[in-house]
């Protein structure tokens, strides 16, 4: 077993089971880890996933507490030792909560009741005393966090009924408002982690459609909110999402609609819109005639990011943060998730859910594929904080069986297999910049990874023995021509569709015809099998004279 070492190189693993929340330590030194081992630290069960919350810098975990109703805050740089508690507002159990991005603030979230008084409450992480609290009747994907900071507490924004309150970051009971975006029919917000350059951060919103006027997003000044710096118009929209890049620039807008106008979709159609906060461009980046958008993330540390997006096989494409515009692509395959490792060199396209499970590993930096494997029945996963680690976690209620972790490295080798009798959620701590150094891909973990194939379903050490399967006739099985087999025939390979290397946007690519090498390429060997004019025509005339010199059967 491996417990968790002293100093920064140590890495922690939460998860979240019926046997309740357990924390397991592993070691960041050299290229491997290995077994999980016992866990370091036990806690009691919390009923559902959203009862273990970890704040953004790592150093609290809060846990639901059953006893109380509330939330119990440990202190994960002191032994996991507690904080302080925090109790529910009004009767009833604490639903949703989370952490500023500092670790200063708790937000506790517990269901409305009529005449019952406030139930969002606002409190010192610290010592748990209440800051102040407010009413919140309705909890939805734009709704919530109803409190948004900027990633050093400069500034706090709250939506309300007709727009954004900006308060200050350290929410002092004692300061005034900071001023007020005014938008009536607000939909949504979100703050901006920073400011462009020394400048103050932005806020971005979405206004609703209102008697044929389109929705619109725009983007505002914390420090001077009357006037927006840029505004884009579009309709179908009734619900939207928005992502900042780290640097506070740029924002993505995804506007979705129940139903898709051109009948291609049964889950609707989405747009995608990208902003800068300068206003100086605005763009469609993509549309729902191209095929759903899967998924988009921008890099945590370049001023880019990566969009899957149209019919599967999809493409995966990278993107700039200046005009939003296409500079590389990775390959056409069947995938619809994107995960960056922390400093932005290494990348993983999954395709979950529905999809088969098929995984590639590339080396952003270095345009290269470095594996492919199948991660099958996975439903979450994310790159540990050291960026050279991966975890896939087969979960319930989405899975009732086979919930597991499994750690790769970051070429996709299997290391280690977790098995779980109901697994509710896996995360790892966060640790903060600087705890871990970025670094290229070791030659030899990367040939070590071409050679090793990762375990079968089923294969991992102390993995149970295979169920004894009914007969089935040959022509009845998946390798003999059954339906399973036709269908994916139809389908066409899951797996990557391209040379394992990316293709910068720009670049010439050859698609030489079977048998021609590059020589042949060269000297227009697959064209007409001449280098010029005048040997084609050379060319023609030995044809049509061998076929007039040929005697009638």
């Amino acid at each position: 077993p491996m417990a968790a070492s002293a100093g920064p190189a140590a890495m922690e693993l939460v998860t979240v089971s019926k046997a309740g929340v357990l924390i397991f330590g592993c070691s960041a030194e050299g290229e491997a880890v290995g077994s999980l081992g016992e866990p370091v630290h036990t806690f009691p069960a919390v009923p559902t996933a959203d009862g273990c919350v970890w704040s953004s810098d790592g150093n609290f975990l809060g846990l639901f507490d059953p006893a109380t109703g509330g939330v119990a805050v440990l202190s994960a740089s002191e032994g996991y030792t507690r904080q302080c508690q925090v109790p529910p507002l009004i009767p009833g159990p604490v639903r949703s909560f989370y952490f500023s991005p500092l670790g200063s603030f708790l937000v506790t979230l517990q269901h409305w009741a009529k005449d019952a008084g406030p139930n969002v409450g606002v409190w010192d992480a610290k010592t748990g005393e209440m800051i102040f609290s407010f009413v919140m009747k309705k909890q939805d994907g734009m709704t919530w966090p109803p409190l948004k900071w900027t990633s050093l507490e400069t500034h706090c924004c709250r939506m309300v009924t007709d727009g954004v309150q900006i308060l200050p970051g350290n929410l002092a009971k004692d300061s005034e408002s900071e001023g007020k975006v005014s938008a009536p029919g607000i939909m949504a917000f979100e703050c901006a982690p920073r400011g462009a350059g020394a400048g103050p951060p932005h806020v971005a919103i979405v206004i609703a459609e209102a008697k044929g006027a389109p929705a619109r997003c725009q983007i505002f000044r914390l420090d001077d909110p009357s006037m927006p710096t840029a505004t884009k118009n579009f309709f179908k929209a009734q619900s939207v999402q928005m992502w900042w890049n780290n640097i506070g620039t740029a924002v993505l807008c995804k506007t979705s609609q129940e139903v898709d106008d051109t009948g291609k979709s049964y889950y609707g159609g989405s747009h995608l819109y990208f902003l800068r906060a300068d206003g100086e461009e605005s763009c469609i980046v993509a549309m729902p005639d191209e095929g759903a958008i899967h998924d988009v993330q921008w890099s945590p540390t370049q001023d880019e990011f990566v969009l899957l997006h149209g019919d599967l096989p999809c493409n995966v494409t990278l993107h700039e943060g200046k005009k939003g515009s296409k500079k590389m692509d990775f390959n056409k395959a069947h995938r619809n998730t994107v995960r960056w490792n922390q400093f932005g060199r290494f990348l993983v396209t999954g395709g979950y859910g529905q999809l088969l499970g098929d995984t590639d590993f590339w080396d952003k930096t270095g345009k290269r594929l470095l594996n492919n494997v199948r991660l099958e029945t996975c439903v979450m996963s994310a790159f540990a904080p050291d960026g050279r680690h991966f975890m896939a976690a087969t979960t319930s209620p989405r899975m009732r069986v086979d919930n597991k972790i499994v750690i790769y490295d970051y070429c996709g080798t299997w290391l280690s297999t977790m098995p779980f009798d109901e697994l509710l959620i896996a995360s790892w701590r966060p640790r903060p910049r600087g705890a871990f150094q970025d670094r290229p891909p070791s030659p030899e973990r990367e040939a070590k990874s071409k050679a090793k194939a990762g375990p079968k379903a089923g294969g991992y050490p102390g993995a149970p023995p295979a169920k004894a399967q009914a007969y089935r006739p040959p022509g009845a099985r998946a390798a003999g021509g059954g339906l399973a087999e036709q269908l994916r025939k139809e389908l066409g390979s899951t797996q990557v569709q391209s040379s394992g290397t990316a293709t910068r946007v720009g670049q010439t690519s050859y698609a030489l015809p079977p048998g021609a090498g590059p020589a042949d390429a060269s000297t227009g060997g697959g064209g007409g099998g001449g280098g010029g004019r005048n040997a084609r025509k050379a060319k023609a005339k030995q044809l049509q004279a061998g076929g007039e010199s040929e005697e009638p059967a």
